[in-house]
């Protein structure tokens, strides 16, 4: 998908890539991007259905706890439902909080909501950066189109 091009002088330090993405490449970067899409949303569903769950069946609901753990998801909801790569790179920073989080936690219960949830925040952060990157190279490729 990339090409060197060096600078008149023909040096080795100032060649610089051009990225060249081709129709074939295109169609295959669609499918990656369309099913990205898809794990992104169904598993950015399910950790606020997991977080919810387990504010509610915890030992007493607190709503601020609650507030706090799903709140910082939240904002990215217009991002996510008109996508913009930016939006996917900003969830997988606020996913490391998550992360954070979580591990210890997993570490000194052992708790099954935690195994899910840690699960759940490895996947939507993998498939968040995978996404970003695959509506960078298609919006790019959209744009030379023009």
């Amino acid at each position: 998908m990339t090409q060197d091009q060096q600078a008149p002088n023909n040096t080795p330090e100032t060649t610089k890539k051009i990225l060249v993405i081709t129709d074939a490449d295109a169609l295959v970067l669609e499918k990656k991007l369309r099913l990205g899409t898809q794990v992104c949303n169904l598993s950015y569903l399910a950790l606020l259905v997991a977080l919810s769950i387990n504010s509610l069946l915890g030992d007493k609901f607190n709503l601020v706890h609650w507030l706090i753990a799903v709140v910082p998801l939240l904002i990215f909801i217009p991002g996510l439902i008109k996508p913009q790569h930016r939006t996917y790179s900003w969830l997988c920073f606020v996913l490391l909080m998550y992360f954070l989080f979580l591990v210890p936690l997993l570490m000194s219960y052992w708790s099954l909501i935690y195994w899910v949830l840690t699960l759940l925040v490895t996947v939507l952060f993998a498939a968040a950066m995978m996404t970003s990157r695959w509506l960078q190279y298609w919006n790019y490729y959209l744009s030379s189109k023009q």
